[in-house]
């Protein structure tokens, strides 16, 4: 029976490391994603200053 109980212990430990390494990698994934969200916004922001304006702020000359 002691065999058994080892055996039950050694899944469990298992299961932790697994759920462990899950959360690592969403952890990961969750920071690699907030980067690339920044990354784009800068870019998007950059872009769009660089446009011209749509009302020019000078009347037109005759």
């Amino acid at each position: 029976m002691p065999t058994d109980r080892s055996l039950a212990r050694f899944v469990a430990d298992g299961s932790a490391v697994v759920r462990s390494d899950e959360r690592m990698i969403l952890l990961f994934l969750l920071l690699l994603s907030v980067a690339a969200l920044v990354v784009f916004l800068y870019y998007t922001t950059l872009l769009l200053d660089g446009l011209p304006d749509v009302i020019p702020s000078e009347p037109p000359r005759p």
